[in-house]
């Protein structure tokens, strides 16, 4: 049987002593590239279990009907949308899911936290420069985070904030307030979220509600020091407007791993503006991940190998 790995970029997955484990059952390929869709299909067509990288590739209906011998999509990640699922469904073809990676998006979003606050990346620029430069930071205890969705990921945002003493306000499309209060924060209004955050985490999944959720007249609402922080989808924030309020210093600034297109053009105003943190969409990428992703997935594989069934199904 023939276990096809694609997307793998970094080359974390062919360099990872896990794959031994699917060796020892399959014929294992992996892929570094981008191909073009015929490339593509000529890799899969044949294959009896395809492993993609989060949502590098799309499955679309066209390509799923192509599909000869598969019996498994061993997805990376919790995001299926980027498989077309009720093909899949029609066609049989199940596809397991692994944990996200939301631990590492915590990470970054508090990197970024601390890098604002602290006027880290200036500093560091002005010291290489022979500048011993006096700067007064910002401290985030008694500050007010307000978190935009309450999942895995919000919820993360949550305990570190408590362990720096900030105050924590939250608002999703579908947070309630007893959810709110369970984790112990406080629920309020999108509105009042953003008039009272010092940061404002955008942390919910992009859906048809949610695109654009953040527009010209919620960053109006904002504190002329608030720092915004999306890790979530560049969709999500109307980014042309958020341009401007960046530009005009509505806002203090932004730290975004997330854009509309990626890569990002060269020519964004985005890059020419010296009040943002710009990641190239990092979030889930750390060595952890990967090595949950590959690990899990496999166990799916071998599950379904052996009992029929992967462990973990979306």
């Amino acid at each position: 049987m023939k276990v096809v790995i694609l997307d793998d970029w970094e080359k974390s997955f062919a360099e990872n002593p896990e794959i031994e484990r699917l060796r020892q059952h399959f014929h294992v390929e992996i892929y570094h590239d981008q191909p073009s869709h015929d490339d593509l299909l000529s890799r899969i067509e044949q294959a009896d279990v395809i492993l993609p990288i989060r949502e590098r590739t799309r499955f679309s209906k066209e390509l799923l009907q192509q599909l000869k011998n598969i019996k498994l999509i061993a997805q990376t990640g919790a995001g299926i949308a980027h498989i077309d699922m009720d093909e899949a469904n029609r066609l049989n073809i199940p596809v397991a899911t692994t944990p996200g990676g939301s631990a590492a998006v915590v990470e970054l979003i508090i990197g970024m936290m601390i890098n604002h606050s602290r006027n880290l990346l200036s500093l560091h620029q002005q010291m290489k420069q022979g500048h011993w430069a006096e700067s007064v930071g910002l401290g985030l205890e008694n500050k007010t985070v307000g978190i935009i969705g309450l999942g895995k990921i919000g919820s993360g945002v949550v305990k570190m904030a408590k362990a720096f003493n900030m105050n924590v306000v939250a608002w999703g499309p579908r947070l309630t307030e007893d959810r709110a209060e369970a984790q112990g924060v406080e629920f309020c209004g999108l509105e009042e979220l953003l008039q009272r955050a010092h940061f404002v985490v955008i942390s919910v999944r992009l859906v048809p509600e949610t695109k654009h959720l953040l527009t010209e007249k919620h960053f109006k609402l904002m504190k002329k020091e608030a720092f915004l922080i999306n890790t979530s989808r560049g969709e999500v924030v109307d980014e042309a407007a958020l341009v401007q309020a960046l530009k005009e210093n509505w806002i203090g600034g932004a730290g975004l791993d997330v854009f509309n297109h990626e890569p990002i053009d060269q020519n964004h105003p985005l890059l020419k503006l010296d009040n943002v943190i710009l990641t190239p969409h990092i979030g889930w990428k750390t060595d952890n991940m990967f090595h949950q992703f590959l690990t899990v997935s496999i166990d799916n594989i071998l599950s379904f190998l052996i009992k029929g069934k992967p462990k973990r199904q979306p």
